[in-house]
């Protein structure tokens, strides 16, 4: 795209958003899908692990022996870390669709005021947000709709 600095589209006024969740049932979604995903590696491992400590028991019960007398407070250390670890995913799931939700607000927002017939509207997104491409797509194509409007009004 070739735009001078004059021409860049300058950033909203309010660049920080006052909320995580903007779009609740698209960011809840995302997130599910990440703590699901999160939640089902963790079986898998869990069960391997389990397994794993079955067939050693089996094998070699006498060294075994001293894991299994230490289960209940090993497991709890590991419930624990568990949780701390599920509560960090949740955290970055929430960012990731903060990042991700802010932008489609954004353009579903600008979208209504373009509707309603304000061809003057632009989308600008934060630094760091996804959908950067596309908003300097969008509002390309925004300036030659609004040009083309004004050469057709003069006509």
């Amino acid at each position: 795209m070739n735009q001078t600095s004059a021409e860049k589209p300058t950033p909203a006024p309010n660049s920080r958003r006052a909320t995580i969740l903007i779009k609740k049932g698209l960011q809840l979604r995302y997130m599910m899908l990440i703590i699901l995903s999160v939640l089902c590696g963790l079986a898998i491992m869990t069960f391997e692990l389990t397994a794993t400590l079955s067939d050693l028991f089996d094998t070699y019960p006498v060294l075994v022996q001293p894991i299994y007398d230490e289960f209940v407070p090993i497991a709890t250390s590991f419930f624990y870390k568990i949780l701390i670890y599920l509560l960090f995913v949740v955290v970055i799931s929430a960012i990731l669709s903060h990042k991700m939700a802010g932008p489609v607000y954004r353009f579903e927002q600008t979208c209504k005021a373009i509707a309603k017939g304000d061809f003057s509207q632009r989308v600008h997104l934060r630094k760091g947000d996804h959908f950067i491409e596309l908003q300097e797509q969008f509002n390309a194509m925004m300036d030659r709709v609004e040009a083309e409007i004004n050469k057709n009004k003069r006509s």
